[in-house]
């Protein structure tokens, strides 16, 4: 749009830019200095970043209409999927997107020894390859209920998933989790 000669704003929740680029793709895939020279290319186009600010608390949408010609909401994928199993509500168990978020606010400091992650997708995947890079983990785990081959992450991130020392098992489809004191 800013090349296109519009006035440009991105409303930003977090306390930086760069949205699930810079909380939900770790480092390790998408290092942050490549994604700060796309927005610093942004901010060189004239378009203009508010980070910290939510849509529906900091600002109201409506505010947003009267005043731009045109709004486009582009929220990202922020919520995870829900097992809809007993037990995936308890303390300890995070789901993958809020794992990899709360990782690239603070580190994230400590899951414990053995690590299961459930599902086969490339937040499964991420979520996996960030785990086994803390330093009190021991295991990874990945769960997922069909065959490596309808894995719908990325082959070459599997393969360096495996590689890195996760630990696969497929056709398993978790009824419950039970939490452990």
């Amino acid at each position: 749009l800013a090349q296109a000669g519009h006035k440009a704003l991105i409303l930003e929740a977090k306390p930086e830019a760069g949205g699930m680029f810079r909380y939900g793709i770790p480092e390790f895939r998408l290092p942050k200095d490549v994604l700060g020279q796309e927005i610093a290319a942004l901010l060189e186009l004239g378009v203009e970043i508010r980070t910290n600010t939510t849509v529906g608390a900091d600002v109201q949408l409506s505010d947003l209409l009267a005043e731009y010609d045109a709004v486009l909401i582009a929220i990202g994928a922020w919520k995870n999927v829900k097992l809809n199993i007993e037990g995936e509500n308890a303390d300890g168990v995070l789901g993958g997107i809020e794992f990899l978020t709360r990782f690239a606010l603070d580190g994230f400091h400590s899951l414990g020894r053995r690590v299961a992650v459930i599902g086969g997708g490339n937040t499964a995947i991420d979520a996996c390859r960030t785990a086994i890079r803390l330093h009190d983990v021991d295991e990874v785990h990945l769960i997922y209920r069909r065959s490596r081959e309808e894995m719908p992450a990325f082959a070459q991130e599997v393969c360096e998933a495996e590689q890195e020392g996760v630990q696969f098992h497929f056709l398993f489809s978790p009824a419950e989790i039970e939490a452990v004191a």
